[in-house]
């Protein structure tokens, strides 16, 4: 049977108690109707009566997590909450989404109460210019930050306040839409944090909104970079300082992402990052993925290729690979083939690919493969069947297209011992009814979600049932109608 619902932490239940707790006092003390309160004084009152209950910034830390995380409460709320609770003591902050009319007064209480911080997340509160002010006060007020994340509002006066005061940062997202220029990123790769930095989130995936010649000067003045997680062009920018500043350059970069790759900039790539671990190629060209012979990537992502030139690299390579992810791949891919090159594969993502085949004639399988994601990528009924049955030790499984049939799961979760699968979904099944999802819910024994059932031969009667088995066996399987595994 599928895991219980497992009982809720103490510490867990009593953080969630002091929240409401909060929150309910403060809305009767703003909206009561029968009580005249200054909210003010409530504010300074619970927060006397934190402090004396012995409160420590940690809790404080976590109130806000939860608060502001609210899918339930006001944004006018969780404001009020994040006013009342951020003080000096706390470390971490992730604002969440608020309508813009709360902007400025977010940015005026994060700059007056928040210099304790040492990471924090703007996601949800874009920043427009006129409130920029605040921003360039909250950079130079919280001296200790060594992550900030502010993607899409970034310009160049904001990255000249990074490098004048931020002397601590080491993870930095400027990703998106953004005004940043040569200007900008000469201030950052020169400032207080260039040899600290170690992640930056900057660009637009698959866009070159920030030219390449600029990500060099990153590249040449930031030593301990590992990774530029959205730029798409590292390549282009390798070769850039390859060729205009030291034809011996190396750097630090453990993952990167490049477009349109030939031969001779993945050349580049090999010689001046020793270091490299995981790599993104977008339409790599003809012929170039030869030059990855001699490394020892663990995580390959490649989109629009060809599939016999990618097994050729994999024959040498792929034994130290865990993880997999391809698009759009030219050709056939026979899995068998795959799992005697690739015996440690972790993870394998596998989207709008021509053809999967899998015949395993030489009994080869994946067997340390936890994820397997197949998704407009025709494979035959048998052959699915037969790899999901060669990979028992699976945590995770989606198929979004198949003809398997309740007789088809039976024949493969019976007899067979799925003893960590955690989540199946299948977009499209037909031919799959309530027997399935009892089937699986008998035999998986980890099982915590069921989807895309929206896609499944069930009537809501059938629903409504499994429901209620579920909440009357106190069951944490999560039965998803729409969208992706929660």
């Amino acid at each position: 049977m599928a895991k219980k619902c497992s009982v809720r932490s103490l510490g867990d239940s009593a953080l969630g108690e002091l929240a409401n707790l909060i929150v309910s006092t403060l809305g009767y003390a703003k909206y009561g109707s029968d009580v005249d309160m200054d909210i003010n004084i409530v504010m300074v009152e619970i927060n006397e009566y934190l402090e004396l209950s012995g409160a420590t910034s940690n809790i404080y830390q976590d109130l806000l997590r939860v608060i502001l995380g609210s899918d339930y409460l006001e944004a006018n709320m969780r404001f009020t909450c994040l006013q009342m609770l951020l003080n000096c003591g706390v470390s971490f902050l992730v604002t969440e989404v608020f309508p813009f009319s709360y902007y400025e007064k977010i940015l005026q209480v994060i700059a007056a109460q928040g210099t304790g911080l040492r990471v924090l997340n703007l996601k949800g509160v874009w920043v427009k210019e006129e409130h920029m002010f605040y921003m360039f006060e909250i950079i130079k007020k919280c001296q200790y930050l060594t992550k900030l994340y502010v993607p899409y509002i970034a310009n160049d006066d904001l990255l000249g306040a990074i490098a004048k005061h931020c002397k601590n940062l080491q993870v930095l997202d400027i990703s998106g839409e953004t005004d940043i220029t040569e200007i900008g990123i000469e201030s950052l790769s020169r400032g207080l944090c260039a040899e600290r930095l170690t992640v930056i989130d900057i660009g637009m995936m698959g866009e070159e909104n920030i030219c390449y010649s600029d990500i060099a000067l990153l590249l040449e003045h930031c030593p301990n970079v590992e990774t530029l997680s959205t730029y798409s062009f590292v390549g282009p920018a390798l070769k850039f300082v390859h060729d205009n500043v030291d034809e011996n350059f190396k750097c630090k970069l453990k993952y990167l992402h490049d477009t349109g790759t030939d031969k001779e900039t993945l050349s580049l790539v090999v010689k001046t990052c020793p270091n490299l671990q995981s790599l993104y190629l977008d339409t790599p060209k003809a012929g170039c993925l030869q030059v990855l012979s001699q490394t020892f990537l663990r995580k390959l992502k490649i989109y629009k290729f060809s599939c016999s030139e990618l097994l050729s690299l994999l024959e040498n390579t792929g034994r130290y690979l865990d993880h997999l992810t391809m698009i759009k791949g030219n050709g056939e891919i026979e899995l068998s083939v795959l799992a005697s090159i690739c015996p440690s594969l972790i993870e394998l993502d596998c989207y709008m690919m021509d053809g999967l085949s899998y015949f395993n004639q030489n009994h080869h399988r994946f067997s340390r493969l936890e994820g397997l994601e197949m998704l407009s990528s025709p494979i035959p009924n048998t052959a699915l069947k037969s790899l999901i049955c060669n990979t028992t030790q699976l945590k995770r499984l989606a198929v979004d297209s198949t003809a398997l049939n309740d007789d088809d799961i039976v024949s493969i979760f019976i007899p067979y011992n799925f003893n960590a699968l955690e989540d199946v979904w299948f977009t499209l099944a037909p031919n799959l009814t309530i027997q399935s999802i009892q089937v699986l819910m008998n035999e998986c024994p980890e099982l915590q979600s069921i989807g895309q059932l929206s896609g499944w031969a069930l009537t809501p009667d059938d629903l409504a049932l499994l429901k209620g088995l579920l909440k009357s066996g106190n069951s944490s399987l999560v039965l998803t109608p729409n969208g992706f595994f929660p």
